[in-house]
C-alpha cells in the first residue's frame, strides 16, 4: 500500500466487514467475522514481533 493512510483503510475496512458480518449474519457469517477481526491483531502482532526482533 501508497501513503500513510493506505494499510490503516485497509485494516479499519476488513474490520468494518468483520462487525457487519458477525451482527448481521450468521451461520459462515460468523466464521467471516472471526477471520476478517483476526487480520489487525495478527497485523499488529506481527509488528511488534519484527520491532522485538530488531532491538
Amino acid at each position: 500500500m501508497n501513503g500513510t493512510w493506505g494499510w490503516p483503510l485497509l485494516l479499519a475496512a476488513v474490520t468494518l466487514v468483520g462487525l457487519a458480518s458477525g451482527i448481521l449474519g450468521d451461520g459462515i457469517w460468523d466464521y467471516i467475522s472471526w477471520v476478517a477481526l483476526s487480520v489487525p491483531l495478527l497485523v499488529i502482532g506481527n509488528k511488534v514481533w519484527r520491532q522485538t526482533r530488531k532491538a
